[in-house]
């Protein structure tokens, strides 16, 4: 199958007990909705992703920090990047980069960099849906404080107390969220691109860890506001030139699952419609992987075996986290 056919869709699933996207515009509460359940964007996803491959398999990212920690913008990391855009930076950008055969790119290229002005931009191959809890979620709002020793301004005397300052402040995360979020990837977004080898070389490459940065990226994400995380569950359906869309409707949750919860059901997935639907559609189905944590272990093995009874192919995805023991 020559990559102009290929489709893929993917659905994932992980669980936080942090905050898995604050919104700053609110004191980076977690992004609350009307009926009780939490938002994660997908720029909050790719970045998880982007993270992982350039923390531990050492990609240079376009969509990156400064040494300060501040967002680049994106003709100056371009020109870091590539040196000259006076020429195709987008193809240069795809040939040098992690994120920009995936996820796209637009330059705004200033004046000053090369005489002219104007833009190049690239659609992502690769597009994530919002994020959205199951689970409506309980929002925690413990208050923190810290104190700090004061700088004496002469030596301290006997029974003299070392004078102190202290800071309070809020901190929120949820008690418990179960998250999923969708995507398609479709080479198809490469436009002009998917005629250049090395460019659909570079991308096959690419694609092909994108579930692995996804769920170990996932995590991996250790810092105060995203620690606890864990990865849960994932497929990827690979279609010959077909799209759907709907893999997160086939994938239905247990009841007790959408309303508050402190963690998983005994079956929090159930995967009938899912089954009926690739056996319907098995002459378009090339392809599915998996990916699950410990405690849906036997549930995904189960539906392996379904899938591969329809006739088609399953394999398990290439994570550290699965528990294929």
């Amino acid at each position: 199958m020559e990559l102009k056919d290929i489709r893929k869709e993917l659905l994932f699933y992980y669980e936080s007990r942090a905050n898995p996207n604050g919104d700053p515009g609110f004191e980076n509460q977690p992004r609350l909705m009307p009926d009780g359940t939490i938002i994660v964007t997908d720029v909050r996803i790719k970045r998880t992703i982007r993270d992982y491959a350039a923390a531990h398999l050492g990609y240079k990212i376009f969509v990156d920090y400064d040494e300060n920690g501040n967002p680049t913008t994106a003709d100056d990391r371009a020109k870091e990047l590539i040196g000259n855009l006076k020429g195709d930076v987008i193809k240069e950008l795809l040939l040098k980069t992690f994120d920009v055969p995936l996820f796209g790119a637009l330059v705004t290229i200033r004046s000053e960099n090369t005489g002219e002005g104007g833009s190049h931009k690239l659609t992502g191959p690769v597009q994530f849906s919002l994020g959205r809890s199951v689970n409506k979620v309980d929002i925690i709002n413990p208050m923190i404080s810290s104190k700090f020793v004061g700088k004496e301004k002469k030596p301290k005397k006997e029974g003299e107390e070392i004078q102190q300052s202290g800071t309070f402040g809020k901190f929120y995360a949820v008690d418990y969220a179960l998250i999923k979020t969708q995507a398609t990837i479709n080479p198809m977004n490469l436009g002009k691109y998917i005629e250049n080898s090395d460019v659909v070389k570079r991308f096959m490459e690419l694609e092909s860890t994108l579930a692995s940065c996804l769920w170990d990226g996932t995590n991996a994400l250790v810092t105060r506001s995203k620690y606890p995380q864990r990865s849960v569950f994932l497929i990827e359906v690979t279609y010959n030139n077909a799209i759907y869309n709907d893999l997160s409707t086939l994938v239905e949750e247990d009841a007790e699952m959408k309303g508050k919860t402190c963690g998983l059901t005994a079956k929090p997935l159930k995967f009938n419609k899912l089954i009926a639907a690739l056996h319907e559609r098995k002459q378009k189905v090339t392809k599915v992987r998996v990916a699950s944590c410990k405690e849906l272990f036997s549930d995904t093995q189960h539906l392996s075996e379904d899938i591969k009874a329809c006739g088609i192919p399953v394999e398990w995805a290439d994570v550290k986290a699965t528990d294929t023991a």
